[in-house]
């Protein structure tokens, strides 16, 4: 990092309390740039809280930690220990040469402080000293200026001490409105607590949205962003958004670096602009977990309830809604077919709930997911590249009486019919069949106890081999012996063509 960088560095540290590890990117700033004024006077700020003469001792009890913490830079050792050791006989740090013109004073105050070569403790010779007649009289004179400009130097001695107790950033603190001095440590806290001059809000502000940083995450290569907005970039390309830098470790573990101190700052000093953004984003969360409301639809292929469905994610914008279901805690989004001519996809489709996600380091990832319920699309829309839809779910009628006894009969007789077919087939193909769907559910006690119907009449469906035109109409049954009479045709006809 440049000069810049531990500059920024230190200033968040000394905002967050952490004074010994601003205090040591402030000296390694001022070794980089020994001229930069901004640098060496935070540094010397510091520094008299480490060595401040209010608590007696505390610069022996705090010089030692001062050592160890710059251990592994012994330039910026031997610098501190220099400057210590000048300035034992005041109990205070001296600063190096270029430094000692931080704590200003008045052009007044330089020219008055230059008469201090002529005070008593040190004493110059006069231009006409031990002469008689009139050069008595211009020593006499000379006397006089010299204790004023005595009296002028303690003065300016005076204030610069009150300065350097205020500390450079504050010179217009007013001497008579202060109060007493508090314990060095005490101080120290105070001094790093108060915001800094140039905070503002647009520092805080993410590259990609341009809103306040949530949930900010940094990556390897050094660049701040919100979690969900690099995330999103990460969809399209897997690179960093500003320096194109590799980032396919991220996508492949999904593990970022988490900013703690960007955080603590947005809290700390923004705390009224952080409750908005998390007021918008909270919103924002509760509408996509709407399962009534702008449905997430993945237009791809045929699902039906309690019926895996596994899926292979590659296109940003299905990455983008996988992610945002897990995210809501819904885990569910909407399957339907595709429909060029009545719309962008058909009226009828299934939820799915995703169980697993299994995730590459090229951004693709492998989808398990089961049908749950059905739906009939009531409107379309999108959402940041995928569908959407309002719906509504769909349930199978029930009967009662005589009819639930007629449906009893061809329940069994359907399942009998539908086992002997798929006990028939090869023993490869049945294989291929029980390794992506599974084992051929059971025959439910009462057909009606579930609201689609029993699950082995899905499970028929989806292993049949009819294209998918013809399997969506008994997706959009609600009679149970409707379907049930479609599959015992369908059967019929495929033991034909087998004979």
């Amino acid at each position: 990092m440049g000069f810049k960088a531990h500059f920024r560095k230190a200033q968040a540290l000394a905002t967050l309390g952490k004074v010994e590890e601003a205090l040591r990117e402030f000296l390694y700033c001022v070794s980089l740039d020994g001229k930069n004024k901004r640098a060496r006077s935070e540094a010397q700020r510091l520094l008299l809280s480490f060595f401040s003469p209010s608590v007696p001792g505390e610069s022996q009890e705090h010089f030692p930690d001062i050592l160890k913490l710059l251990a592994p830079h012994p330039r910026l050792k031997e610098h501190v220990e220099s400057m210590a050791t000048e300035g034992t006989s005041h109990n205070l740090p001296k600063l190096p040469q270029e430094s000692r013109e931080l704590p200003h004073c008045s052009s007044q105050e330089e020219a008055a402080a230059a008469g201090d070569r002529s005070s008593p403790e040190n004493p110059v010779k006069v231009e006409g000293e031990g002469q008689e007649g009139n050069g008595k009289g211009q020593a006499g004179d000379q006397e006089e200026k010299g204790d004023a400009a005595s009296a002028k130097a303690g003065k300016c001695q005076e204030k610069k001490r009150k300065r350097c107790q205020f500390g450079p950033q504050d010179p217009e603190v007013p001497t008579k409105a202060r109060k007493p001095d508090p314990p060095a440590d005490q101080g120290a806290r105070a001094a790093v607590s108060a915001p800094l001059p140039s905070f503002d809000a647009s520092d805080l502000e993410c590259s990609l949205c341009m809103r306040l940083f949530y949930e900010p995450v940094t990556t390897p290569c050094g660049h701040t962003f919100c979690l969900k907005c690099l995330e999103r970039c990460l969809d399209h390309n897997a690179k960093c958004p500003l320096c194109k830098d590799g980032l396919s470790q991220c996508l492949a573990s999904r593990k970022y670096s988490k900013n703690v101190i960007m955080e603590e700052l947005i809290a700390k000093f923004l705390p009224e602009e952080f409750k908005e953004r998390r007021r918008l984003y909270e919103e924002e969360m509760e509408e996509l977990s709407n399962l009534n409301k702008n449905v997430p639809i993945f237009v791809c292929t045929m699902a039906y309830p309690t019926v895996p469905c596994p899926l292979h994610i590659f296109e940003p914008c299905y990455r983008l809604m996988i992610r945002r279901c897990i995210e809501t805690g819904t885990r569910q989004f909407g399957m339907c077919l595709g429909d060029p001519v009545k719309g962008r996809f058909a009226e009828y489709g299934c939820i799915l709930e995703i169980r697993n996600v299994q995730f590459f380091a090229d951004g693709r990832s492998v989808v398990d997911s089961v049908g749950k319920r059905r739906f009939r699309v009531l409107h379309q829309g999108q959402r940041d590249g995928y569908n959407t839809a309002d719906i509504e779910y769909i349930e199978d009628q029930k009967v009662q009486g005589e009819d639930q006894a007629e449906l009893m009969g061809l329940h069994n007789c359907v399942y009998e019919q539908a086992s002997s077919w798929f006990h028939s087939l090869k023993t490869s193909l049945k294989n291929r069949i029980l390794n992506h769907f599974g084992p051929m559910p059971e025959k439910d006690a009462d057909p009606q106890v579930s609201p689609n119907g029993p699950a082995w009449c899905w499970w028929t469906l989806a292993v049949l081999p009819l294209e998918s035109r013809a399997q969506l109409p008994f997706l959009a049954m609600r009679s149970l012996k409707d379907r049930l009479n479609g599959i015992r045709r369908v059967l019929a006809f495929i033991s034909r063509n087998q004979n």
